[in-house]
C-alpha cells in the first residue's frame, strides 16, 4: 500500500510514521512519540542502522526517493522533520512524473 503523504498531510503522515516505527522497530504505541523528538539516542532510540531501514521502509510506504541524505546526517531529525520532508518529497517527486 503506497500513501500519499501530500494528500494526507503532516498530522497524518506523522500518523504513519508513528505507526512504522511501532510496527517494524518495535517503538509501543502508547510510548508517545512526540513531534519533536529526536529519532536518534535520547529520544525515539533507534540505532544507526535501524535508521537506514526506517528510511528504505519510507521510501516504500510513501513511493519516493530520499536521494540527498545530509538532511538526515547532519540534523537530527524529528518526527516532524521526517514527516515534512517526505511531504515535501512526495509533492516535488509526484508533480515531475
Amino acid at each position: 500500500m503506497t500513501v500519499d503523504a501530500g494528500q494526507i498531510g503532516l498530522e497524518g503522515t506523522m500518523g504513519v510514521l508513528r505507526k512504522l516505527l511501532a510496527d517494524h522497530f518495535g517503538v509501543s504505541p502508547s510510548a508517545h512519540v512526540a513531534d519533536t523528538d529526536p529519532l536518534f539516542s535520547v529520544g525515539v532510540g533507534l540505532t544507526s542502522l535501524e535508521g537506514i531501514e526506517f528510511l528504505c521502509e519510507v521510501e516504500k510506504l510513501f513511493n519516493i526517493r530520499i536521494k540527498d541524505l545530509d538532511w538526515w546526517t547532519y540534523e537530527t531529525p524529528t518526527l516532524a522533520a521526517v514527516a515534512q520532508h517526505v511531504i515535501d518529497l512526495t509533492r516535488q517527486q509526484h508533480a515531475t512524473s
